[in-house]
């Protein structure tokens, strides 16, 4: 589908009013697949069961974008087959890097007006071709302001993708972000759900409980957004190129009782997040050793919370502590005043946990080479 013809506001939103990075519509595609792959594409729904058979040559997967293109339609269909969306006709269902759609191609039949947002001019063409009426935004999933998105679509979101392991974490501090972002209470979070892959050690980090190896900023953040499962593990051998460790696929679900941005409590993102980075950055010391250097003069840390390492506080804990080294700006006074002063619903959500753009970063992750997405002892360099 042309993006002219996808939702006016969404193309805006885009288009780089917002801080997006600009798309580009669908064109002729110039990427000539084997005969196999077109044969695997057009067959795909007859036989389910058939290999899919990637293109060559032209379409080799790039390494400065982390593609791992999906090759197993069995795995396909347990992926896809996790999603549920009740928006009309999965108008609200954003795939990202769809890559050569093998997702795409399953999802569709049942989300017939879902979208995709993709990086790769080859992709975009790819798709334009083998899925004509899939809506295919030509973006940066970094660039992706999902409060925003939510508002173009008429509603919350349902994000599904097979995720670049160098950018997982950021992808997801994208979302984090945009919840964050939505400081009424009541509202509904502008992502219900997000169904994505990713190396299998991240995975492990979203789930980790307190006093873990672990356990860390990642899971604090997502622990406190929403309830992260690991719905099953995914062997190398389903990726085109294979990777050299494992992944898995992991649900979020940002409705859950007891979760989302109301357990910040009013806390400012961008302090919660200075006081999860400084106390995992020195894991090993006592908080009031890794925080001296954030505390306001003349603010000191009581006793039993000076004595604990990070890995002992919960979510909630990080929260309470983050009101400890502001108290002046966390006094029942100072809340009262933030919140007489609500934010725009078209503001575009705050940069909080996200980086800019995938040149950032990218041309230092190696494709497949098993190092950690996230360290939370690099937070600088993360950040």
């Amino acid at each position: 589908m042309m993006l002219r013809a996808a939702v006016p506001v969404l193309a805006l939103l885009l288009g780089g009013a917002s801080g997006f990075a600009p798309t580009r519509p669908h064109r002729t595609s110039s990427v000539a697949p084997c005969a196999t792959e077109e044969a695997a594409t057009e067959g795909e729904t007859a036989d389910p069961d058939r290999p899919f058979t990637l293109p060559t040559e032209a379409f080799r997967p790039k390494q400065s974008l982390g593609q791992n293109y999906l090759s197993d339609q069995n795995y396909v269909r347990k992926i896809c087959g996790a999603l549920t969306d009740d928006s009309p006709r999965g108008s609200r269902v954003v795939e990202l890097g769809p890559g050569t759609g093998a997702l795409s191609r399953t999802l569709v039949q049942k989300y017939p007006e879902m979208t995709a947002v993709e990086i790769d001019g080859r992709a975009v063409e790819f798709l334009a071709e083998k899925l004509p009426n899939l809506r295919v935004l030509e973006s940066d999933v970094l660039q992706i302001d999902y409060r925003l998105l939510s508002h173009a679509l008429g509603g919350p979101i349902s994000v599904i993708g097979n995720l670049p392991y160098h950018i997982t974490s950021q992808i997801l501090f994208c979302i984090a972000d945009a919840i964050l972002g939505t400081e009424d209470w009541d509202a509904p979070p502008p992502v219900n759900r997000a169904v994505v892959t990713m190396q299998y050690e991240v995975a492990e980090r979203l789930i980790a409980p307190t006093k873990c190896k672990d356990y860390g900023i990642l899971s604090v953040v997502f622990q406190l957004l929403c309830k992260p499962k690991i719905n099953f593990k995914i062997p190398p051998t389903v990726f085109f190129p294979q990777p050299k460790v494992d992944s898995a696929l992991v649900t979020f679900d940002f409705t859950a009782a007891d979760c989302g941005i109301q357990r910040l409590q009013g806390v400012d993102p961008n302090d919660f997040k200075t006081v999860l980075r400084k106390s995992f950055q020195q894991r090993r010391k006592m908080l009031r050793a890794s925080l001296k250097n954030v505390l306001p003069a003349g603010v000191t840390l009581p006793d039993e919370w000076g004595k604990k390492r990070p890995e002992a506080l919960s979510p909630e804990e990080f929260v309470e502590l983050t009101m400890l080294c502001f108290p002046e700006k966390y006094s029942e006074e100072a809340m009262m005043m933030r919140e007489m002063t609500p934010r725009d619903p078209l503001e575009p959500s705050p940069r909080v946990w996200r980086k800019d753009r995938h040149g950032a970063y990218a041309n230092d992750a190696a494709e497949g080479s098993g190092a950690s997405d996230y360290d939370d002892d690099d937070d600088d360099e993360e950040w």
